[in-house]
């Protein structure tokens, strides 16, 4: 007979949290039902996700916040929920906007992989210990150092063309060869360029670089556009 699951609640991951790690949680907020954020000491953040992931939450995503304005930090947020309790948990820290790096989590998750390189890209946050930190979503000529979702870039700003910094493309080990599909292709609903790793009919790898419409339109939505514009924009992408 198959053992029935036992949900985990709140209070009860909450306590083991905070048994494990008692100087690890510098608060929590529990006002929105169904959510808990959780404020974490940016050493402690790997450790803290990896526990709440072994205990059966699902990674939704991470995204990275600019509170450089108000206080000089950047927030890196990870998003886990357990599915059946319907409950969400947000893991939060804050790094100094001079010196923006926080561990990585995607060596003990590996869905984290995107998410963080899109906030390294996108606001600066640098990802230590990260298995791939090439950039993911700014065009290949983009400057280093420039990351167009912090408060003070312009939105209507062109920065110069570094076409220096294009992404170098993984390259398979020999016996294998490159079956190349895109950047544009039948099937594909944007453009993505796929370098499949293929040894006869076998697949052993694969590397990508798309991201091609991502050109501003979180930028626009952030500054220069209304609600309604933000929608009629999004639907046309």
């Amino acid at each position: 007979m198959q053992e029935t699951k036992k949900l985990v609640s709140e209070k009860e991951l909450l306590e083991q949290l905070t048994q494990k790690f008692p100087q690890a949680i510098t608060g929590t907020d529990v006002s929105l039902p169904g959510t808990v954020y959780l404020n974490i000491a940016r050493s402690s953040i790997r450790s803290i996700c990896q526990e709440i992931f072994h205990q059966g939450a699902r990674f939704v995503t991470s995204v990275a916040t600019d509170f450089i304005r108000r206080s000089n930090k950047l927030e890196v947020s990870h998003i886990f929920s357990f599915d059946e309790e319907r409950l969400t948990f947000v893991v939060k820290t804050q790094v100094d906007a001079t010196e923006p790096s926080v561990e990585s989590i995607s060596p003990i998750i590996p869905g984290a992989n995107w998410s963080e390189r899109e906030c390294h890209d996108m606001l600066g946050i640098d990802f230590t210990g990260h298995p791939d930190s090439r950039r993911l979503i700014l065009a290949d000529d983009w400057p280093q150092g420039v990351h167009p979702l912090r408060k003070d870039f312009p939105h209507d700003l062109k920065p110069p063309s570094a076409p220096e910094n294009a992404v170098p493309l993984k390259t398979p080990e020999p016996p294998a060869s490159v079956l190349p599909i895109g950047p544009f292709y039948p099937v594909l609903e944007e453009p993505a360029y796929f370098r499949v790793f293929v040894e006869g009919e076998e697949i052993i790898g694969c590397d990508y670089r798309g991201f091609y419409n991502h050109r501003g339109i979180e930028k626009l939505g952030d500054t220069a556009l209304t609600y309604n514009q933000v929608c009629f924009l999004a639907e046309r992408i």
